[in-house]
């Protein structure tokens, strides 16, 4: 994959941190109304309740440069605003002065349900892999202009770009957006599913990977946001995912290793080709191969898609693992027919002859010896 060079964390933050009135939603799970919205030639109002479900919203960033959260945290500024709110910039004064992000935790201000939810979210803490953003600290910071507690997830910072801004960049000469090469969005795919791979073998299900959640850095595909992550036996937990990338069978099961995998052939297709409707027409389904030039070309990648989101659970791939190796086996065809040149794989059975043991592996044999190697009659 083509590299993204770091950037300098500084020129990140935003100037003017402000939410466009289209983008404001209630946060609770279980609303999602459109709020803070220009009535006539009044603009829309940054805080407010949800006329709804009288739910608070708040649009003002909590944290200003300067802040600092635990005594620790220095606030540098806001990055971007996601779901619980803004997330922040900081550097961490007490190890080395690394640059760290914060991320709102709980969009409440009843202290023993932060309290909880911190408790409950300490696991992410211990999860390592390359490809998953390091999660360092979970605290709790006193907001002076409400009074209310919140809670932040302390995360490693990740410079780069979103696959989201990768995609976005690519422009054919009319302004069209231009689809990945094929064998770059398999290449982020198998690094996907390395990461959900090791998130599913300790029993966690990530349940919202798409192209806003992974951020290429260098040479290198990171999960950034860990918010939905869940253990997999847990059937009381608000349940977060993205219309377009969601299994059909989450509302009513649940997630499940099935449906991660569903999520990573969803963002297969939302990258290498122009996938109008993707989140109403298409929202559980595939376009005809017919009408896509990718398909057309590809077949085995089509294939790959249409196991990987097919609607019954069980006849998606068993694992990541599984559908990584066929991923694999996908891009060696893809490059092999840009190329020209075969890229066949290694056998996983058999290897090159590392050592003989003996220079005489068989006595020689008298006589003529048939094609089956049995000693021909004599007669």
């Amino acid at each position: 994959m083509p590299q993204v060079p770091r950037p300098d964390p500084r020129s990140m933050v935003l100037e003017n941190p402000e939410v466009p009135e289209r983008k404001r939603f209630c946060s609770r799970a279980d609303c999602g109304a459109p709020v803070g919205r220009a009535r006539g030639e009044r603009p829309g109002r940054t805080e407010g309740f949800c006329t709804k479900c009288g739910h608070p919203y708040s649009f003002v960033p909590k944290l200003r440069a300067g802040d600092i959260v635990h005594g620790q945290y220095e606030v540098a500024g806001c990055l971007a605003h996601g779901g619980l709110g803004w997330i922040y910039l900081a550097v961490d004064r007490a190890v080395a002065d690394r640059w760290v992000v914060l991320k709102g935790l709980l969009d409440t201000g009843d202290q023993d349900a932060m309290a909880a939810a911190i408790s409950e979210r300490r696991f992410l803490a211990e999860i390592e892999h390359a490809n998953i953003v390091r999660i360092y600290n979970f605290v709790e910071h006193l907001d002076q202009r409400t009074g209310s507690l919140d809670g932040y997830i302390v995360m490693e910072y990740v410079g780069g770009k979103s696959l989201k801004e990768i995609a976005n960049a690519r422009r054919t000469p009319d302004g069209r957006r231009d689809p990945l090469p094929v064998e770059q969005a398999c290449a982020y795919g198998i690094e996907a599913l390395e990461a959900l791979g090791h998130l599913h073998s300790r029993n966690l299900l990530y349940c919202d990977f798409k192209v806003d959640n992974a951020i290429q850095t260098e040479d290198e595909l990171k999960l950034i946001d860990m918010g939905a992550v869940r253990r997999a036996d847990d059937d009381e937990s608000a349940i977060y995912g993205t219309v377009g990338y969601q299994a059909p069978e989450v509302a009513e099961t649940g997630p499940s290793v099935a449906s991660d995998l569903y999520t990573v052939g969803r963002t297969l297709a939302v990258l290498t080709f122009d996938f109008q409707g993707y989140t109403n027409t298409y929202a559980d389904s595939l376009p005809d191969p017919d009408t896509i030039e990718v398909f057309r070309r590809y077949e085995s990648f089509y294939r790959l898609l249409v196991r990987a989101t097919d609607p019954d659970p069980a006849r998606r791939f068993a694992s990541a693992q599984e559908m990584a190796e066929q991923l694999t086996g996908v891009l060696r065809e893809v490059v092999s027919l840009r190329t020209g040149r075969a890229r066949p794989a290694l056998s996983t059975l058999f290897g090159p002859e590392t050592r003989v043991t003996d220079t005489e592996l068989f006595p020689p044999l008298d006589g003529d010896v048939s094609r089956l190697g049995a000693r021909a009659p004599v007669g």
